[in-house]
């Protein structure tokens, strides 16, 4: 163990060293107080069969898992620099273009993957997204599988909508809200056009009122429009807005179909 790398409300998380191969890793592990929470122990016994289960360069890597005195915890690859949220608040709250679409491009890579072995991820935002290196040669990894699901297999979901909620409700999908046991990869497309919409932007794409409430925010996902990306974002090229927005469809039908889509496109329409 080398020192605390953060800390939330579940578990936390440690830099560590490979005693074998000298590496960096990290440990994750569940706060004693909440490690006898069945929810909180479910969706971290989910967060480590899905990491297992996942190899893919844009994707936090999974070295192992176990127990020690009774505490459960999740070993990975030690991914050294920041999360796209943090990235864009250091440079006034959003990502220069080129480089925020490099960072969903490659997101969208990792969920083009993830889909491909049935998994959706439910939780895609900007601090979900970790990023190495410098641009233009950056990595960026999708982490925190807590609340992916496969939904090839049934009732493999076990949590509820209520306990789902650490979520960022902002960023989900009307039918997800509707029935968050029963998404589909497309719930994910809308997710990834959120944080794009907001890296670029600095902002979200909906208008949640004053308060910015609970109440407000679930009329805005159902019944609001999505703000034009280049309204807040006018550096946005036409043809890279039109991408993102298309993944914005409240109906899933009316978006991008597949990560591999919406990633084509994205690197077609960027390169004109």
């Amino acid at each position: 163990m080398i020192k605390l790398l953060g800390r939330g409300g579940m578990g936390c998380v440690m830099l560590a060293r490979d005693e074998k191969s000298g590496n960096a890793v990290a440990i994750k592990t569940l706060l004693p107080e909440v490690a006898v929470a069945d929810q909180s122990l479910r969706r971290f016994m989910r967060e480590i069969d899905v990491a297992a289960a996942l190899d893919h360069p844009n994707i936090v890597r999974f070295i192992e898992s176990g127990t020690h005195n009774g505490a459960v915890y999740l070993v990975t690859e030690y991914v050294e620099g920041s999360d796209a949220a943090r990235l864009a608040d250091k440079q006034g709250g959003r990502l220069p273009l080129r480089e925020g679409i490099e960072i969903i491009s490659q997101s969208l890579d990792a969920l083009a993957y993830a889909h491909a072995k049935s998994y959706i991820h439910r939780d895609i935002k900007e601090s979900n997204i970790l990023v190495t290196g410098e641009s233009p040669n950056f990595i960026a990894k999708l982490t925190d599988f807590g609340l992916a699901k496969s939904f090839t297999q049934t009732g493999m979901s076990g949590i509820t909508m209520a306990g789902d909620m650490a979520g960022t409700f902002a960023y989900m999908p009307p039918e997800q809200i509707r029935d968050f046991r029963n998404v589909r990869p497309t719930s994910d497309i809308y997710a990834i056009g959120m944080t794009a919409y907001s890296l670029l932007s600095g902002d979200i794409a909906l208008d949640m009122g004053p308060s910015g409430d609970v109440a407000g925010t679930v009329q805005a996902i159902f019944e609001g429009h999505i703000i034009p990306l280049r309204q807040r974002a006018p550096h946005v090229p036409e043809r890279v807005a039109e991408v993102i927005e298309r993944a914005l469809a409240k109906d899933p039908a009316n978006r991008w179909q597949s990560a591999a889509a919406m990633r084509t496109a994205l690197a077609a329409r960027s390169l004109r």
